[in-house]
């Protein structure tokens, strides 16, 4: 190489100097030589970086003005919640695993809170928090407390409410304020949000309103009654007149409340009726039929029933049927388990057996045959209704009694007529402490027998309140009846209670910015003592929405009446319910879980075997021994409208008493804090567990992304359905040629289409996973690096560690494939539309879940009680409480003994079931 001209240097890479002249100007700079490969690398690499640089600076200004804006920081074409699409399920999936953020001026997060009126409020500058369904449980789980519970508790049975009257009216509006309170609204005056129901107002709020946090009053005229006078006198020489009032006791303050409601029946009529009178055991329909076949005359005679058995207006309906003039209906010791006065107790309140002058008042409306107000059958109590006279309510007076009153009656049968004993071991009552010997008689003195009352259309209020979901037509409801006999310290306010530690721990987690992905109703029922009233009368008023909008009821009536822990639901929520008792530990137990304590007290079924033999009453446990350990529903609270007319999958759970509980007080003026806080839940555990449990259960289905209904073991559940039935027809030889086998067919096409359906949301949840999961990966470092300096992924990190917290719960509680966790992508318009897909798949599934019950409702209903629907499910025609299923089938077997009927139910059951199974598989 030659040496260097000092006019025309060499382009050398060790030279990084550009030699210029003195004289002259940059005009006068000698060109670059172009043929020269080194200057052809520098041009390159300059190019480059001028052209990343122009891209940065473009990328950044197109940022600053909102026209590119990173998906963590921007509204989605999909994302409006108007949309019917899968908007909600982005929306909710979003905030639920990642940074959720809208575009804001200088592009500052924008997070939600609600203004004192309930109205979301978007603001700038305040983050949105991220609060997966994991985190949310754990916060939530930290929240009832005992000292909480114990004094709403003491808060809600401070006085009598009965419904319809002044207190009851006071209690919906304590109940108002306090949710307000709770849910983070300003605290309304009494004036405020209180609907006639059917007003405008009213439908508003429910059918154009869910999008509104807010607490509300609605108001409905049902027919109701009230006590006036009642006696009952035995017309001896000297004549015996029954008390017919609890005592005031020593040790119980409460009890100075006793006449704030005296001792009557719910719904009973007035009358005054005089005759011999008859001891009839339970007064179920089959006794009344066992008399008759010993040839004991029930006509113009005043008849005697123990409670227990049946529904108390069962008694009264068959006692009517056979002729009798008028009920006593009394409280037998014999009932109360191994705590009575015969094994050495003490009465209430200085021991745990029972007061000998406790009454339990209650209802003796005919609620197999329809529930809610009387006046108006599947219409809602407006104030201008048009009303029906009679309705499903008696015809001959009825009145409650204690057993120390019956004592006399019951004396003045011995040595006439048949001894119990002779019609079975149940016929023999707990009263043979007391010199009782049991006869069925007649008497052969009479009995005079006064109730009135003052029926008329009276006022109920539910108080009603809405948590805005992301999802608005899969709505979950939580409700608890608040009226009560008298003071209600179990039935229904440690009910009243625990719901109101919920709704403590959901504002506390709507104070953090939680949203539910599902629009949560809150509901506190009126007049469901009278017969379910309030939570009748609301769905008939809003029964098609309820159709479409409404996935899961969840009920919680008396939270704390004993130590067993009890659990009924829909066969598709029963695994839901199990999971989440099983993860909470028991208070009182504390090696164990809500769910091990369900014969803590031990086991009522056990008692009577070892007490009655076979005769344990009716019942049906089947789907407990052999499913899931949760029972099938009946009635006697308020999910019946909603599982047994519309067709909503639903629960009921609660502590129960055990035989070896202390005696509880049911509806007398010994139900109260009193009896609570002296052996009830002594330490308010029970009422604080009942909480968590059914809090849990709510979070998860409000939660969830895929609703955790379980379809297939509802189907499995069919199949002891089925086998009870079979067996119940093999007894009766009448029926004993039934052809079970297309029910049986379509029950297998059931677990089919359903196990299909199971991978196929496992199969949308596994997509979704694998799509999110791709979605950092394959990009070239540079594009990172542009991306992430114009803030494009602005939260990214955040976003990937966040979402390994959605997890969907337990896998027993939803269905038999692992969960995959569920992050939310960094998307593209393509993976938009991949994510939109998949969004949109799995809300077809949830509709399939959602309708799932549905299946079952006929349009027709039930044999001659047509305003149940629900042909899986429903009360006994003659049992009020106890859960029939197949009950057409059952029924047309057991009650008509028609081999014709039973098999056209068969075959229609089979059809509808065939029906499910093409929905399920579509």
């Amino acid at each position: 190489m030659g040496a260097e001209d000092p006019e025309h240097p060499t382009n050398s890479p060790a030279t990084a100097i550009v030699h210029i002249p003195s004289k002259g100007g940059l005009t006068q700079l000698p060109l670059p030589n172009t043929t020269c490969p080194h200057n052809n690398a520098r041009s390159g690499t300059s190019f480059a970086i001028r052209v990343t640089i122009a891209t940065l600076i473009l990328l950044w200004t197109l940022f600053n003005i909102n026209v590119l804006t990173s998906p963590f920081k921007q509204t989605h074409p999909i994302g409006s919640v108007d949309d019917p699409s899968a908007a909600g399920y982005l929306r909710g999936v979003s905030t639920k695993g990642m940074k959720w953020a809208l575009p804001a001026p200088n592009h500052q997060l924008q997070g939600t809170y609600h203004d004192g009126e309930g109205t979301e409020i978007r603001e700038k500058g305040i983050k949105s928090s991220l609060i997966p369904p994991k985190s949310a449980e754990k916060i939530f789980l930290d929240i009832p407390s005992n000292d909480s519970v114990a004094a709403a508790l003491k808060r809600y049975t401070g006085y009598a409410h009965p419904a319809g009257s002044g207190y009851d009216y006071a209690s919906a509006l304590t109940l108002k304020n306090d949710w307000e309170k709770e849910l983070g609204l300003r605290v309304s005056g009494p004036l405020e949000f209180i609907y006639d129901a059917g007003s405008p107002e009213s439908q508003a709020r429910v059918r154009n309103g869910m999008d509104k946090l807010g607490v509300w009053i609605d108001t409905y005229y049902p027919v109701m009654n009230t006590p006036v006078y009642a006696a009952a006198t035995l017309l001896t020489d000297p004549p015996f007149h029954a008390k017919l009032r609890e005592d005031i006791v020593d040790g119980d303050s409460d009890s100075e409340l006793r006449d704030e409601v005296p001792v009557f029946h719910g719904l009973s009529v007035s009358g005054d009726v005089k005759g011999n009178f008859v001891y009839v055991g339970y007064g179920r329909k089959q006794d009344f039929d066992l008399l008759k076949q010993r040839g004991v005359d029930i006509n113009d005679k005043i008849v005697l029933a123990k409670y227990g058995g049946c529904f108390r207006g069962l008694k009264v309906k068959a006692a009517q049927e056979a002729g009798a003039i008028g009920i006593i209906i009394f409280t037998d010791p014999g009932d109360d388990g191994e705590i009575t006065e015969e094994n050495g107790y003490e009465v209430y309140p200085n021991g745990p057996a029972r007061q000998p002058s406790s009454v339990q008042r209650g209802s003796v409306q005919f609620i197999s045959k329809y529930p809610g107000d009387p006046s108006t059958p599947g219409e809602p109590a407006y104030k201008n209704a048009s009303r029906l006279e009679g309705g499903n309510q008696p015809s001959i007076p009825s009145i409650p009694m204690a057993y120390e009153d019956i004592i006399p009656f019951l004396k003045a049968l011995e040595g006439k007529g048949i001894h119990a004993s002779d019609l079975g071991p149940d016929w023999v009552g707990g009263l043979g402490h007391h010199g009782v010997d049991y006869y069925v008689g007649p008497s052969d003195v009479d009995l005079h027998l006064v109730n009135e009352v003052n029926t008329r259309i009276m006022p109920i209020w539910n108080t009603m309140a809405v948590i805005p979901g992301h999802i608005t037509d899969e709505v979950i409801i939580l409700g608890n009846h608040r009226d009560a006999w008298v003071l209600g310290g179990s039935d229904p306010n440690s009910g009243t209670a625990s719901q109101f530690e919920v709704i403590r721990g959901l504002g506390t987690l709507l104070r953090k910015g939680w949203k539910p992905l599902r629009t949560i109703i809150l509901a506190s029922w009126d007049a469901e003592e009278y017969g379910l009233i309030g939570s009748t009368e609301w769905a008939e008023d809003f029964g098609d929405w309820l159709q479409t909008n409404t996935a899961v009821y969840l009920n919680m009536d008396s939270s704390a009446s004993g130590s067993n822990f009890h659990a009924s639901a829909s066969p598709s929520l029963a695994l839901l319910v199990k999971s989440a008792a099983e993860e909470v530990e028991s208070s009182s137990s504390p090696s164990k879980t809500v769910f091990d304590t369900r014969f803590e007290a031990g086991n009522w079924e056990q008692f009577n075997m070892k007490k009655l033999g076979n005769h344990v009453g009716m019942g049906d446990s089947l789907s407990e021994k052999k499913g899931s350990g949760i029972g099938a529903l009946g009635s006697g609270s308020d999910y019946t409208p909603f599982l047994q007319r519309y067709g909503i999958a639903s629960s009921d759970l609660g502590y129960k008493s055990g035989p070896k509980d202390a005696v509880y007080h049911y509806h007398s003026i010994y139900d109260s804090f009193t009896w609570q806080k002296k052996f009830g839940d002594v330490e308010f555990h029970r009422h604080t567990d009942a909480a968590k449990v059914i809090g849990l259960i709510l979070l998860r289905l409000a939660d969830g992304l895929i609703l955790p209904l379980n379809t297939t073991q509802y189907t499995r559940d069919l199949e002891y359905y089925l086998e009870k039935v079979q067996n119940i027809s093999k007894i009766d030889l009448e029926t004993s040629e039934i052809d079970f086998e297309p029910l049986a067919d379509a029950i297998k096409a059931a677990q089919t289409a359903s196990g299909k359906l199971d991978k196929r949301r496992h199969k949308a949840l596994k997509k979704l996973h694998k799509l999110m999961r791709k979605l950092e990966h394959g990009k070239s470092g540079i594009v990172k690096t542009m991306l992430r300096g114009c803030g494009w992924t602005a939260g990214g990190k955040e976003v990937e560690y966040n979402l390994q917290t959605w997890e969907e719960g337990p896998k027993e509680g939803i269905f038999p494939f692992p969960h995959p966790k569920l992050p939310f992508p960094f998307p593209t318009p393509r993976k938009y539309r991949e994510i939109n897909s998949i969004l949109k798949e799995i809300r077809i599934i949830n509709k399939k879940l959602q309708n799932f019950e549905c299946g079952f409702l006929s349009e027709d209903g039930l044999k001659d009680r047509e305003w149940y629907k629900h042909k899986g499910t429903a009360p006994g025609l003659w049992l009020g409480y106890g859960a029939t299923t197949f009950p057409a089938l059952t029924e047309a077997i057991t009650i008509d003994h028609s081999s014709k009927l039973a098999q056209k139910e068969v075959d229609e059951l089979a059809k509808m079931i065939n029906r499910i199974a093409k929905h399920l598989a579509a």
